[in-house]
C-alpha cells in the first residue's frame, strides 16, 4: 500500500501539468453531470494538498456550474416552455425573483438540492448571470474547503494506515451518495405534496 502511495506521488510529479489539467477537467465535469461533488474534492485534497486542492476544487466547480447555467439558459428554457403552461412557468419565475440572491445563496450553503440540479434549474429562470455567479462562488467555499481538506487528511492517514484510510474513504463516499439520494427523494416528495389539487 505504501508503495502505491509513493507511485501515485511519483506519477503526479512526472506528469508535468497534465495531472492538474485532468483533475481540473474532472472536477468541472462533475459540476455539470449529476454525480456527488464530494469525491473529486477529496481526491484533489489527496493529490494536491489542502491549499492547491481547494483552489482547484472551487474554481473548477464554479466554471462547471456556470457552463451548466449557460447551457440551460440557451437550450433548456425553450424546451421547458413546450411542456409547461405559460402561467406555471410564470409562477416559477416569480418565486425565483422573489427569493433572489439570498434564496440561492441559502441553497448553496445548505445541501437541500443537489449541486448540479441548482445549476441547471437556475438557467431556466430569469435569474441574472451575475447573481448566479457570485452566489455560487461564495456558497461553495465551505464545502470545497471541508471536503478537500478531508481528502488531504485521508492521504496523510493513508501513508501510515492505508487499510484504515481506504475503508474510511469508501465509507465517506457511500455516505455522501446516500445523503444525496435521500435529499432528492425528500425534495421530490415535498414538491409533490405541495402541488395544488385540481379543481373538481
Amino acid at each position: 500500500m505504501g508503495d502505491m502511495a509513493a507511485g501515485i506521488e511519483a506519477l503526479i510529479q512526472g506528469s508535468g501539468g497534465w495531472a492538474y489539467v485532468l483533475a481540473y477537467g474532472y472536477t468541472m465535469g462533475v459540476a455539470i453531470v449529476p454525480f456527488p461533488a464530494e469525491f473529486p474534492a477529496m481526491l484533489n485534497g489527496m493529490l494536491f494538498g489542502p491549499a492547491l486542492g481547494t483552489l482547484i476544487t472551487w474554481s473548477a466547480a464554479l466554471l462547471g456550474a456556470q457552463i451548466s447555467f449557460e447551457l440551460s439558459r440557451r437550450f433548456g428554457r425553450p424546451l421547458v416552455a413546450r411542456f409547461l403552461k405559460p402561467d406555471a412557468l410564470g409562477r416559477a419565475d416569480r418565486v425565483v425573483v422573489a427569493s433572489g440572491a439570498p434564496g440561492l445563496l441559502l441553497l448553496r450553503l445548505t445541501p437541500v438540492i443537489a449541486f448540479t440540479a441548482i445549476n441547471w434549474v437556475a438557467g431556466l429562470t430569469p435569474l441574472s448571470r451575475w447573481t448566479f455567479l457570485w452566489t455560487t462562488a461564495v456558497g461553495i467555499i465551505p464545502g470545497a474547503i471541508l471536503f478537500t481538506v478531508s481528502g488531504s487528511g485521508l492521504a496523510a492517514l493513508y501513508r501510515k494506515h492505508p487499510v484504515v484510510a481506504i475503508a474510511l474513504t469508501l465509507a465517506l463516499v457511500s455516505f455522501a451518495v446516500l445523503v444525496h439520494r435521500r435529499i432528492r427523494r425528500e425534495a421530490a416528495s415535498e414538491i409533490h405534496v405541495s402541488e395544488p389539487s385540481p379543481d373538481p
